[in-house]
């Protein structure tokens, strides 16, 4: 049929339909006679085939016109066909050339000795009162030790993360296995964690003593941890070092306290001496748990260990401690001295950078006698400095870098 002649009657139905309508009088109900109000069922007035009402008509012309306008079959006595979605197709990833894996397997390796090691944020929380950062942004003292491991259920490369509240002596907040690998997709280093079911046994495995020479390989199975799924970070090299992060919206966690499920991220930045993290928690509300942008990163600092002697009077000869170790983070020892004076001394090591002022760096070396806080006496020298020294009131201190004492 031509399509003006189309057009003519669908025009026509469209008056039609527009008549009916607009007109009671002039509707389908016409069609059969009014039954009375309380007339039975069977008496009803039967009703139209759908393509016999204005709507079916009007319908089917529409349908017929715009078949013949874009050629196609005649669409009122066609069925429909389903169309379903393909399934979807894999992108391939494309392989890494040879020269690109070589990159990342460096990179993997320079990542692992960067990690390795003790941190603390001392200095952070010892001049936050001083610059008056507000007490919501202070930070807690947190001292961080990662210790590699020979754990070959978990990997070639893997470490033991042990999290101290307060410093080296204080309780421990979380465990970790991290384990390293090369994430040829993403073309990054990919940090995979691992909680302990039961961290008791290993607290302070990390350390190295007479009787034993750190974490064993029987101690660190896989079954007795559980995977922190979705938490991954991904680290790239940027300049001398590294930055690293969770992925979005991937990592949740469960809060011990009331069981609040949090939405976390974390982002690291890392060199050779500063490690800084950056963490937010959301709650399913969208309420903030922890971290935020207006709060400054936890700023880590990689603390090198020293070993020293201390001597005091005892009458008319002297008692002397050796061997104590210290870190130059804030790091404390205690030494006691049976008939001494004074019966015990406590030695505090700081590596300072002022955050204001023109004050050089200092190794700075404090000597706390009495559980008194404030120091009786100290000596610094150039941050580098291999040996420090002190004789307060015949009280003698030596210290001396020690790496070796690093896991001590």
């Amino acid at each position: 049929m031509p399509i003006s002649t189309r057009h003519s009657q669908l025009k026509a139905a469209l008056l039609v339909a527009g008549l009916f309508w607009l007109s009671p009088n002039l509707g389908w109900a016409q069609l059969a006679p009014k039954a009375p109000l309380l007339s039975s069922p069977a008496s009803a007035t039967q009703a139209l085939p759908p393509e016999m009402t204005p709507e079916g008509i009007l319908t089917d012309l529409v349908n017929q016109s715009i078949a013949e306008q874009a050629g196609l079959p005649d669409l009122a006595t066609t069925t429909p066909i389903k169309v379903s979605a393909p399934p979807p197709v894999p992108v391939p990833v494309k392989p890494l050339a040879p020269a690109m894996v070589e990159v990342l397997n460096k990179d993997l390796l320079d990542l692992a000795d960067l990690l390795a090691g003790r941190w603390d944020n001392e200095l952070q929380t010892f001049f936050e009162p001083e610059l008056n950062v507000p007490l919501p942004l202070r930070h807690e003292r947190l001292h961080t030790v990662v210790r590699p491991i020979e754990a070959p259920e978990f990997g070639p490369i893997s470490f033991y993360v042990e999290y101290r509240k307060g410093g080296e002596a204080g309780p421990v907040l979380r465990q970790r296995i991290w384990t390293l690998s090369v994430d040829q997709e993403l073309g990054a280093v990919r940090l995979t964690g691992f909680a302990p079911k039961d961290g008791k046994p290993l607290e302070g495995a990390w350390r190295q003593t007479d009787a034993s020479s750190g974490l064993k390989p029987d101690q660190v199975k896989k079954d007795a941890f559980t995977p922190i799924a979705g938490c991954d970070i991904i680290w790239r090299r940027r300049g001398e070092g590294f930055s690293g992060a969770t992925r979005p919206a991937s990592c949740k966690l469960v809060t011990n306290a009331d069981k609040r499920v949090l939405n976390v991220s974390e982002q690291h930045d890392l060199s050779a001496n500063v490690w800084e993290v950056r963490d937010v928690g959301v709650d399913e509300r969208g309420v903030r748990v922890f971290g935020g942008s207006d709060t400054p990163p936890t700023r880590l600092k990689r603390a090198e260990t020293f070993t020293c002697w201390a001597s005091v009077a005892k009458g008319a000869e002297r008692a002397i401690v050796s061997d104590l170790v210290v870190h130059d983070q804030g790091g404390i020892a205690s030494a006691e001295f049976v008939g001494g004076s004074p019966a015990k001394i406590r030695l505090r090591l700081r590596n300072v950078e002022w955050p204001v002022g023109q004050n050089r760096p200092s190794l700075t070396l404090y000597l706390l006698v009495d559980g008194d806080d404030r120091a009786e006496g100290y000596a610094w020298g150039e941050p580098k400095a291999t040996r420090l020294a002190l004789d307060v009131g015949g009280t003698q201190v030596s210290c001396t870098r020690d790496p070796r004492a690093l896991w001590r």
